[in-house]
């Protein structure tokens, strides 16, 4: 499944475009100073650290804790998650990717006063951005995203969180973010990748250049430098499940849920219609090559921008299999929202009121997904379910059709984990030519992708 994978980095960090900014032997040497800072004995003083405080990641880079060049076999942890971070993760050159000139341009163009490494428009994602009347000590903000911007402000657990007797769930009472949780970790990621109340991009930002934000839970968790321990089945007992297709399926939901609410916070807000929530190529396309837009005909006037269902084209599979009985009545939501979108005259709070309508319908999805079965028959039949749904999918245009490709990758990926038939089947073979269907929207060929996608149904029966 190398080829599988490999995939998974070409699409899953195209939002990102995160370039390499140390060199390995700088690398060393950071991670050689962090920790003599972490080492200090005068750094913190335990007793005075309080729940919500942040540390920066000095406080988790003692060779003796986190900072170990190499795993160890001491403790339930690698011992190398700071340097893991520190060398491969890309969140690590989040704030570097600020001083490029390409950023220049967008808080130009965006009229943000300053530079765009000094804007906390831009650090609230590219760095971890708090008030100073929380940090226990002035932060790096250089570090990019760092431990805490996953985990959770450290003072109230750090301490003692590897004292005997000490549980995980304590450490959450005191502050840590629980990422066991799928649904919590699934918020956590999309905070920055999809946004939030306080982070958000836009169309405005888009239009100035920023990259379009794109986010699927389990490829993109795959694609990450793994700090965290193998997934094994003694994990899977304890509710540790924290990738394959369980993840995949509730990190579709949970998107699903939080799209719906930014959705309706930007129908509240003074920069309504925000174009960001529609279908791009509706006005972004060339004549040349746009031959198959024409093709699938218009269910309302041709060249209103209609609402984009992406987020939707491979959920309301994983609803009617998983919660049959609400797709009846998500479909309805969401067949309203798209309709009061494409008028552009409704009322803001009526899209608003109805997109709040879907998000609490999500609600009840949400655990009944969360509790649900989700075996190697569950992952082959949404398989089975997305290959077979080529007219929805090029009628929604070529963004669902992106969703639905990386959907069978991590389902499939996740199958042959147990199943190594059917990796050695020439199904990952298949799967590139769907990657390759939609590397060049402009340029999208419906006829060779339901080719393609007729093709993966034959290796999955």
């Amino acid at each position: 499944m190398k080829t599988l994978l490999k995939q998974r980095r070409l699409l899953a960090f195209t939002s990102l475009i995160l370039t390499t900014c140390f060199s390995v032997a700088a690398i060393v040497q950071l991670a050689e100073q962090t920790q003599a800072k972490a080492e200090r004995p005068e750094l913190f003083d335990p007793k005075s650290l309080q729940k919500g405080q942040y540390l920066g990641a000095a406080s988790c880079a003692s060779s003796n804790c986190h900072g170990s060049v190499k795993p160890r076999n001491v403790y339930n942890v690698k011992q190398n998650e700071y340097f893991t971070w520190l060398k491969q993760d890309k969140h690590t050159q989040a704030y570097n990717l600020l001083l490029s000139k390409k950023s220049a341009r967008i808080a130009v163009n965006m009229h943000i006063n300053g530079k765009p490494y000094e804007s906390a428009k831009c650090l609230d994602c590219h760095a971890l951005n708090v008030p100073k009347n929380v940090q226990a000590r002035p932060l790096d903000i250089e570090e990019g995203v760092s431990c805490e911007s996953c985990h959770g402000p450290a003072g109230g657990w750090i301490a003692r969180h590897t004292e005997d007797g000490e549980t995980h769930d304590k450490s959450v009472e005191a502050g840590m973010v629980d990422l066991r949780n799928l649904v919590t970790r699934s918020e956590a990621c999309l905070a920055c990748h999809q946004g939030n109340t306080q982070k958000s991009v836009g169309h405005e930002l888009i239009a100035a250049g920023h990259p379009v934000l794109i986010f699927e839970l389990d490829n993109y968790s795959a694609v990450m430098p793994a700090h965290w321990l193998p997934f094994t089945d003694k994990r899977k007992k304890q509710g540790e499940e924290t990738d394959g297709a369980r993840a995949w399926a509730v990190g579709q939901a949970v998107a699903f849920r939080e799209g719906m609410l930014q959705l309706a916070r930007r129908a509240r807000s003074e920069d309504w219609p925000d174009f960001s929530e529609m279908k791009c190529y509706t006005c972004h396309h060339t004549l040349k090559f746009g031959a198959w837009r024409q093709r699938r005909g218009y269910k309302l006037k041709a060249g209103l921008p209609h609402w984009n269902p992406a987020r939707y084209a491979v959920l309301r599979h994983l609803v009617k299999t998983l919660v049959p009985e609400e797709r009846a009545k998500l479909d309805e939501q969401v067949e309203s929202l798209a309709d009061y979108i494409a008028k552009i005259n409704t009322p803001p709070e009526i899209v608003a009121k109805t997109a709040t309508g879907v998000a609490q319908t999500m609600e009840r999805v949400i655990p009944k997904i969360m509790q649900a079965k989700v075996d190697d028959a569950l992952t082959i039949k949404l398989v089975r379910l997305i290959s077979n749904d080529v007219p929805y999918l090029i009628q929604a245009e070529v963004d669902s059709i992106e969703q639905a490709v990386m959907a069978i990758n991590a389902l499939v990926s996740s199958t042959a984990r147990s199943n190594p038939a059917l990796a050695k089947s020439g199904i990952n073979k298949t799967i590139n030519k769907l990657y390759k269907d939609i590397q060049d929207p402009e340029r999208f060929d419906r006829d060779q992708f339901a080719d393609h996608m007729a093709e993966l149904q034959r290796l999955v029966k």
